[in-house]
């Protein structure tokens, strides 16, 4: 599905080696906990982009068992 890699940034012939090292850097990103000193709007928005981020790489884990 071409929305999770649009969620990631990835484009749709990335690799799984590519798609588990943007995991890793947009997870580091927008972690709530990175954010929180700006404030709880921004530290809402990072758990949302968390949740989208995370629902993403757990649909790549399932197409390529990484």
């Amino acid at each position: 599905d071409s929305r999770y890699y649009e969620i990631l940034g990835l484009s749709i012939d990335s690799e799984p080696s590519e798609i588990r090292i943007t995991y890793r850097r947009l997870v580091m990103q927008y972690h709530p906990d990175r954010v929180q000193h700006l404030g709880p709007e921004f530290q809402a928005l990072a758990e949302e982009k968390i949740k989208e981020i995370n629902m993403a790489y757990e649909y790549f884990q399932r197409k390529y068992s990484i």
